[in-house]
């Protein structure tokens, strides 16, 4: 059975309810788990998020009375276990991770239940993809002088900004990694690099428009982005969600990020990935790279 949750609201006797792939929590009754009555709640508070095939992440959207997980109030994506207590407003969640031994009859031993019969679990899908990495810099250095809560609703809300550009622009996130986030568009080159560009670009701007609370200093990203093929294992329907995305290109994506303080560039992409969308304006020729892991140097572009 898939991952599930246990909710206490107020003044009514607990219930189990299952969720996907993605789940998100709020007042609106757009939201996967609505909590309309609830005054403590915003109306896009939270979201809880499949990753890495196996694993679980509560990100908090820039909620007005913030969320908590175990008693702690969740700042960066909080990676859920089996029995997480999750708190938003006035309304208590607990966790439970999938069954993947009960349900439809698949099992993560490899056998069908009751016929001892193997059966191929994970199955892996190759395909060509444009993702984009943004990360935030000097998160470190401007979120150790502030206090959580401000943080927290801070990174947030910038969480919450990126999410509606990427579903804008037709795309799909893949994993939140601290301040960092990996996104994907699945397509040949001339369909997927263009609006994966088109939102680091609207990232780029609405990143200039906000400022560090108390500190006064602006919000600094980067975004690095890449062409190439990946794979996605994804675990049978009884898991009801996608598998994240693996393979060289993923890790060449990130290594890109790692290279613009370098460069000095708040932009940077790939030769596959710029022949996708090139010409663009402002765009310049930075040579090769040599990236760890890497036999070949990446031909790369930015501003």
């Amino acid at each position: 059975m898939p991952a599930s949750l246990t909710l206490r609201l107020l003044n009514q006797e607990p219930f189990e309810l299952e969720i996907g792939n993605t789940a998100t929590i709020g007042r609106s009754k757009t939201s996967d788990i609505c909590l309309e009555e609830d005054l403590r709640v915003s109306r896009q508070h939270a979201v809880i998020r499949c990753q890495d095939r196996v694993r679980f992440h509560f990100v908090d959207l820039g909620s007005r009375n913030g969320s908590f997980v175990d008693g702690r109030q969740v700042v960066l994506p909080v990676e859920l276990k089996e029995g997480s207590l999750i708190k938003v407003g006035t309304t208590e969640m607990v966790f439970h991770l999938p069954d993947f031994s009960s349900g439809d009859g698949e099992d993560m031993g490899g056998t069908m239940a009751g016929s001892g019969q193997t059966i191929q679990e994970i199955k892996h899908d190759v395909f060509d993809a444009a993702m984009l990495v943004c990360d935030v810099r000097g998160f470190s250095s401007c979120s150790e002088k502030l206090p959580p809560n401000e943080v927290a609703h801070f990174i947030g809300h910038w969480f919450f900004i990126v999410g509606e550009l990427v579903e804008k622009h037709g795309g799909r996130i893949d994993k939140f990694i601290g301040d960092a986030i990996l996104a994907y568009w699945v397509g040949a080159a001339g369909e997927a690099c263009p609006p994966a560009f088109a939102t680091a670009c609207e990232m780029e701007k609405e990143a200039s428009k906000l400022v560090w609370p108390q500190l006064g200093l602006p919000m600094k990203t980067v975004v690095a982005m890449h062409y190439g093929r990946v794979s996605s294992g994804n675990i049978g329907v009884v898991a009801q969600r996608d598998a994240t995305i693996m393979g060289d290109a993923v890790n060449t994506v990130f290594r890109l990020e790692g290279e613009t303080k370098a460069l000095g560039v708040s932009l940077l992409c790939s030769d596959p990935f710029y022949a996708g969308v090139a010409p663009v304006d402002g765009f310049r020729d930075l040579g090769e790279v040599s990236l760890k892991g890497k036999s070949r140097p990446v031909k790369v572009f930015g501003r």
